[in-house]
């Protein structure tokens, strides 16, 4: 009994600290775990690219990357060094989709590529969301 208790706790950490998969693959960024998520895709890149990735945060127009267009980040926040640092994807908007404003709460939905060499994604779609979920996240 106590073994199945162990194994069942097991269980259910693993799978608290996945990607909460979906059977059809697609990558859901959680609230609770949107800082360990985020990492694993860039460390893990190449095992990702291609693959469907479902998130939220904020809205932002960038000038970090040596582009002659506009770039659009999704994110949210973490503790850095001594402020808060920004931790999301460059997301390429759908075409004919206009930017939304600084600071809107967004979801994503789109696929994992590479830009800069790093993991950004191409927007299927990219809706306004009513309900604000955790703009500073620990994990």
């Amino acid at each position: 009994m106590k073994r199945a208790a162990t194994i069942f706790s097991l269980a259910l950490i693993l799978t608290a600290c996945t990607s909460n998969e979906e059977n059809d693959n697609t990558l859901v960024i959680s609230d609770t775990f949107f800082r360990t998520q985020v990492t694993d895709v860039f460390i893990n890149a190449r095992e990702h690219m291609g693959r469907t990735i479902q998130f939220e945060g904020l809205f932002r127009t960038v000038d970090w990357f040596p582009t002659p267009h506009d770039s659009f980040v999704v994110h949210r926040y973490i503790m850095g060094c001594c402020t808060r640092d920004p931790i999301g994807f460059e997301v390429f908007l759908p075409d004919g989709l206009a930017p939304f404003a600084d600071q809107t709460w967004v979801e994503v939905i789109g696929v994992l590529e590479e830009s800069h060499g790093l993991p950004a994604v191409r927007a299927a779609s990219i809706i306004e969301k009513a309900e604000q979920g955790l703009v500073f996240v620990w994990r």
